[in-house]
């Protein structure tokens, strides 16, 4: 495989965060069932990225990477994206050598995104007046 078409593992954090908040401000109030629904769906897909590579399954991982990709994209993970486009081509190309550092990545940089949903849901909870009931 090209030295060129490695993952891109350093994912910047900064521009994530700016895209995330750009889309939230696109969808409003409709970011919280958009990020919901986005993180409720990753690991599924990320389990399922897993099985279809231990199988060689190469149409699958494209096929799974290319889903992972635009519900990625669509939210605001650029970074994410391109990982999974960068895996879905090399699937399509037949070529999985590298499959466990590309889902490394992958699993790396959704984590971060879930991570920051999260932190972005929690906020926008608590901005709208709507406080946690902590036990006690």
């Amino acid at each position: 495989m090209r030295e060129d078409s490695a993952p891109a593992l350093g994912a910047d954090a900064g521009a994530c965060a700016e895209e995330l908040d750009v889309v939230r401000g696109m969808f409003g109030a409709a970011f919280a069932e958009l990020a919901t629904l986005y993180r409720n769906d990753g690991m599924p897909r990320i389990e399922s990225l897993r099985h279809a590579g231990a199988a060689r399954d190469c149409a699958h991982v494209a096929k799974i990477a290319h889903a992972l990709g635009g519900s990625s994209i669509s939210i605001g993970a650029s970074g994410l994206a391109l990982l999974c486009k960068e895996l879905e081509l090399c699937a399509k190309a037949g070529e999985l050598g590298d499959f466990g550092t590309r889902l490394a990545a992958i699993e790396t940089e959704y984590g971060r995104i879930s991570r920051k949903l999260q932190a972005m849901l929690q906020a926008d909870t608590i901005d709208n007046g709507m406080t946690f009931k902590q036990q006690g």
